[in-house]
């Protein structure tokens, strides 16, 4: 029996020796070739290029799925990563594991959808219809398989699609928008108008919605509705809205620089100017010789009233860009606050030689010429202005102003009653106003608009109301 053990004991080390350096071998091969314990291969970026944050959360994310290869959250946040940061054909692959690890779990199969939309519309719309199937209550599923079929010219599917997505969220935009848009291809104009209608009020920004509704007015011959559509489709700038936590939560992933800037568009556009302060100066330290981020950043602080702060990042952007309009109207407007008004007014002339037709930078170097008694250019500026925005309730007012104190009362009149139209629950308006219908000798029509502007919190001292009550009276 001595001799029998002795006899086995070198095989048994000898396989546990080649057990372990099989064991070596196979994780040297894991982090050589980013295999999974599964096999699975993991995707391997190259990140030589990239943004130093933004490369160092790949790496980390990716150290995540290699140790966890078994995890589908492992898998699917790696691809949520990837995804937010562009590198859609590698998503793809981590979605695609993460719906074979986890087949019910609807998040991989919409955002897998979403990560070939442009590669593989095929199968995109597979996912999304997988997504529908796993989660059928998810509004904006129908909306994307919608637009994919949309694109696919299958407008009649699209349409059952956009219909189904209304109906499980009555809130959606993108919905009504897509169903307005493809009753006003098929000539069904009033019911094209009724969506359209719908999807303005949900996105009232949205320039899309609103150069639909001018088709649609301009196909039912009403030109003016048209007309007015089209000039508000020219001055808002955003997007269809949607609400969709899956793919904002994607987005959310990004740590890039651009990613950065439109987060701290939206706070700014939501006015959380606290929160673009934060995600500006995190840009700023991510590229310091960014002009435009400074100039933004300075705005933001302006808003808070942080006017040293403020002049800080227009001087830096400033030093980076010499020309740029914004950070010389920006510190325009911090030097006019303090009193400076000189130095004032050489930024916005600085900022007008980039940017001729900038109605504030007109009317607030306006206001400093008048101030300073140079009515002449002053009013010329006003009505720069005017030639931009003619229905601008400040250009008018102001113009209005200086001409009274050039005694040009009868034309101060028209630009005084258009700025009262504009605002009409304007005390300085009718205030003005009233000045000038003095200045011609109407009496009567200047007591109606002075009484008003005390209605409306102005202060006109006793004496003169009592006047021109008594000159009203007696014309």
């Amino acid at each position: 029996m001595p001799r029998k053990q002795t006899k086995q004991r070198p095989a048994r080390n000898l396989a546990r020796y080649l057990a372990i350096l099989a064991g070596i071998l196979a994780l040297a091969l894991a982090l050589t070739y980013g295999l999974g314990r599964d096999g699975a291969t993991v995707p391997a970026p190259d990140t030589s290029s990239m943004e130093p944050q933004v490369a160092a959360k790949v790496d980390e994310i990716r150290e995540g799925v290699l140790a966890s290869p078994e995890f589908h959250e492992a898998w699917g946040r790696f691809g949520m990563v990837l995804h937010a940061h562009g590198l859609n054909a590698d998503a793809a692959v981590c979605y695609r594991r993460a719906a074979e690890l986890s087949p019910g779990e609807f998040r991989w199969h919409y955002l897998l959808a979403h990560a070939q939309r442009d590669t593989d519309a095929a199968g995109a719309l597979a996912e999304a219809e997988a997504a529908s199937r796993v989660k059928p209550e998810y509004a904006p599923t129908y909306v994307f398989r919608a637009q994919l079929l949309e694109a696919a010219n299958q407008n009649d599917l699209a349409l059952e699609q956009y219909r189904k997505a209304a109906e499980l969220d009555p809130e959606s935009a993108m919905a009504e928008f897509g169903l307005g848009r493809l009753h006003l291809a098929r000539d069904e104009t009033e019911e094209a108008l009724r969506h359209l209608r719908r999807a303005r009020d949900l996105s009232e920004e949205a320039s899309a919605v609103h150069g639909a509704l001018a088709q649609a007015y301009r196909k039912l011959g009403d030109l003016d509705s048209a007309l007015r559509e089209n000039r508000i489709a020219s001055q808002v700038g955003e997007v269809v809205g949607i609400v969709d936590p899956v793919h904002y939560a994607m987005r959310k992933e990004s740590v890039s620089s651009i990613a950065l800037m439109e987060r701290a568009l939206e706070a700014e556009r939501a006015g959380d100017d606290e929160r673009a302060e934060a995600l500006y100066f995190e840009i700023t330290r991510l590229r310091p010789d960014d002009a435009n981020v400074r100039a933004r950043l300075g705005d933001v602080l302006s808003h808070q009233s942080k006017l040293q702060g403020a002049k800080e990042q227009y001087e830096a952007a400033l030093a980076v860009n010499p020309e740029l309009a914004r950070a010389h109207y920006g510190l325009g407007n911090a030097l006019n606050f303090e009193g400076d008004y000189d130095e004032a007014a050489r930024h916005y002339r600085a900022a007008l030689e980039a940017r001729s037709d900038h109605p504030g930078t007109l009317l607030n170097l306006a206001g400093i010429l008048a101030f300073q008694g140079e009515l002449a250019e002053a009013a010329s500026l006003c009505r720069r202005a005017l030639e931009v925005d003619p229905k601008s309730f400040s250009a008018n007012l102001q113009l209005g102003q200086v001409l009274i104190r050039q005694k040009s009362y009868g034309d101060a009149i028209s630009f005084l009653k258009a700025a009262v139209e504009a605002r009409p629950g304007s005390g300085p308006a009718h205030r003005q106003l009233s000045v000038a219908l003095v200045g011609i000798g109407d009496y009567a029509v200047a007591w109606v608009h002075a009484q008003r502007a005390q209605e409306l919190g102005e202060k006109i001292p006793p004496p003169l109301m009592d006047e021109l009550r008594r000159r009203a009276g007696s014309g």
